[in-house]
């Protein structure tokens, strides 16, 4: 939300980015809320469906950012992975962030291969679990993408054999060696269909463990910059350039893999180090754009800060469950993290030129997540959501919900909505009880006590109809969440489950977060440059940088 009204200077109810996940009202189904990809046309031909043309792929946020119209004004805009931008603007140049998916169409599915039991992955991940043959290696297959032909997925060989106390893995043809806890170079899969075309991708490796009981961990199926099989760079061929001046880099979106380490696929130390290999990206990507001297305005969004407190608050804050049995390494890497942006704000301040001006912006700032409220449970109990007869709780996407009784249900990190006549497929309020039926949700919801340590979960509850303003304002949470400090809704409510109880602890790595009432986290932004007046929000920044790059130079 907060990038997309940086983007385009407008509200929510402007841009239409209410939330990380977006419902569909005629089937309460929940999709990712960037960017939707419209199938292409095809024809039957010998029992297959052949595409005839590609499918459409937009950007769901409304309104013009203001990069485009800078373009427009004559100036030249570098944005490199800012949230929000995929796919591309036809700017100067682009890499998109925040919303490039992998090759499998996710926002991240790492694959973890073992030869002995373990648990599956809950969420944002696959584990094959494979023989040893008599010779003692392992064989099998790692599945990409969809063939555009048959619609089966496409696959590439994997054969993993013993090499002293590492392995050597072969990968669709290519061969290396791999120590334990080492992560490899990239390794490109190509995908081939029909013997008419592929689709390249490319991942890293890191061996867990050697054979006997050996688990190797594969990474998304990032689309190559070399190569890419999505419109993540503008012009197209910036990403290939990119990788040339560079070297390779990830493409996804969010690559940071958290619930990787959450499910304990990766230790901390794996995931830190690739923590490590995506800053530096980001600095080499900055490096070059600066020093190509062809933009008037470079804008780039580091996330290592966001993710590394999402996944190590835990061992700063004394009051969440897992903080005593923090390690070292995670008590000190959020300190870390932020040295190193100390160091490259300031190496970047030292390449600019006299007249150069730098803006440091956070959209935000981050909190306590200690426990997690279960808002559909709570809906539940308070006898505004109805289960089917006999269940007593719900998986996701609102499995056991009775939508002929239920009022309002909850979804997304923050958002509650009226199950409402003509707008959901079976709605049952009408349009003139709905405000009552608000107001009596936002009264209740305010004095919702956590049973187990008497303390206040949510701080406010918002109407939509006085936070958003504008054309998209329709598709707003009709009633926005704003949780107390050492809250969060949980991942169930995101998803539209309805578990069984209340509220419980967070025993996840992922232990801090923003997702509150956003006088608890507010942003920062800093300057090198007096401002002549104030600025109201992070939506006004946008017209900040438009006036300050057609300020003469001073």
């Amino acid at each position: 939300m907060a990038w997309s009204s940086f983007a385009t200077g407008l509200n929510p109810g402007g841009h239409g980015i209410f939330d990380f996940l977006h419902r569909d009202t005629s089937d309460y189904s929940i999709d990712f809320s960037i960017a939707e990809q419209l199938p292409p046309e095809t024809i039957s031909l010998l029992g297959m469906e052949i595409p005839t043309s590609d499918g459409a792929l937009v950007n769901r946020r409304q309104g013009q950012p203001f990069w485009l119209k800078a373009e427009h004004e004559g100036l030249r805009v570098a944005a490199m992975r800012v949230p929000v931008t995929y796919p591309v603007d036809p700017i100067t140049h682009m890499l998109a962030g925040m919303g490039v998916p992998d090759l499998l169409g996710t926002q991240g599915t790492y694959t973890l291969i073992a030869n002995h039991r373990i648990a599956a992955a809950e969420s944002g991940g696959r584990v094959l679990m494979v023989r040893t043959s008599p010779d003692g290696s392992v064989q099998t297959e790692l599945e990409g993408p969809n063939s555009p032909s048959s619609g089966k997925p496409m696959t590439v060989p994997v054969h993993i054999r013993a090499d002293g106390d590492g392995v050597r893995l072969k990968l669709d043809g290519q061969e290396i060696a791999l120590k334990p806890q080492q992560w490899s170079e990239w390794l490109t899969v190509r995908f081939r269909f029909l013997g008419l075309g592929s689709v390249d991708g490319m991942v890293r490796a890191r061996l867990v463990s050697g054979f006997p009981r050996m688990r190797l961990y594969l990474t998304p199926i990032h689309v190559d910059p070399r190569s890419p099989a999505l419109p993540i760079s503008a012009p197209a061929h910036d990403a290939e350039h990119l990788a040339e001046t560079i070297g390779v880099f990830h493409t996804l979106g969010m690559p940071e893999e958290t619930w990787s380490m959450n499910q304990d696929h990766l230790d901390e130390a794996a995931w830190l180090d690739s923590v490590k290999t995506t800053l530096a990206e980001g600095e080499a990507m900055l490096k070059h754009r600066l020093a190509a001297n062809d933009s008037d305005i470079i804008i780039e969004t580091f996330v290592q800060p966001d993710r590394v407190s999402h996944m190590f608050w835990r061992g700063r804050d004394t009051g969440h469950p897992l903080h005593a049995e923090s390690s070292d390494l995670a008590r000190s890497a959020i300190d870390w993290i932020y040295g190193e942006a100390d160091r490259i704000v300031g190496e970047t301040r030292a390449a600019l030129a006299p007249e150069d001006r730098l803006i440091l912006l956070s959209d935000h700032g981050f909190s306590d997540y200690r426990r997690s409220a279960q808002v559909n449970r709570w809906l539940l109990e308070q006898g505004f959501l109805t289960l089917k007869p006999g269940a007593r709780e719900s998986g996701p996407l609102f499995a056991e919900v009775d939508w002929t009784q239920t009022r309002a249900y909850a979804m997304g990190l923050n958002g509650i909505y009226v199950n409402q006549v003509g707008r959901e497929a079976q709605g049952i309020v009408k349009a003139e009880d709905k405000a009552a039926l608000l107001a009596d949700i936002a009264a209740r919801i305010t004095t919702c006590q956590d049973p187990e340590h008497q303390q206040q979960v949510v701080l406010r509850a918002s109407l939509a109809t006085d936070a958003y303003q504008g054309a998209s304002s329709g598709d707003a949470p009709d009633l926005i969440v704003g949780f107390n400090r050492g809250y969060r809704a949980s991942w169930q409510t995101s998803l539209g489950g309805v578990p069984a109880v209340l509220v419980e602890d967070n025993l996840q790595k992922w232990s801090g977060d923003h997702c509150v009432a956003p006088e608890l986290v507010p942003g920062v932004l800093l300057t090198s440059f007096p401002l002549t007046q104030p600025v109201d929000g992070i939506g006004a920044v946008g017209a900040l940088i438009l006036s300050e790059a057609k300020r003469p130079s001073p």
